[in-house]
């Protein structure tokens, strides 16, 4: 029988441009007892972190958006706070150049599936919270 997977109470910011895996994302992390908030715009989704940067545990970020890369979304989000965890999804391979200094807690090759976004989450969280 395979690992339960654990759900959680945090509260996570995910964002991707695709409407439809914002949404997919959502449910998938509500279903499992999270607390999410769905952007599908880079730049809402900063301003919204900026508003309430203590209301997140945990961000979630597509890599290639129109308006601002999830490299740049990184960044600024770690210039209010260093401290919160990070997961990227790309679907293609990023140069090392482009994370480097990213402090990203880690990379998520898209498509990924839902057992293994949420062990991911899971264990990021753990993590930030040990």
């Amino acid at each position: 029988m395979d690992d339960v997977i654990a759900g959680g109470s945090e509260t996570i910011l995910f964002v991707d441009d695709e409407a439809y895996l914002a949404d997919v994302g959502k449910e998938m992390l509500e279903d499992f007892g999270y607390v999410v908030e769905s952007m599908t715009s880079s730049r809402q989704a900063f301003e919204l972190f900026e508003q309430n940067p203590d209301k997140f545990d945990l961000v979630i970020t597509d890599y290639t958006m129109p308006e601002m890369t999830g490299d740049e979304l990184a960044r600024k989000i770690h210039q209010i706070n260093s401290k919160i965890p990070i997961i990227m999804c790309t679907g293609i391979s990023l140069d090392p150049e482009i994370i480097n200094g990213l402090a990203l807690e880690k990379i998520m090759m898209k498509p990924m599936g839902m057992e293994d976004m949420l062990k991911v989450v899971r264990d990021v969280l753990n993590k930030a919270t040990s």
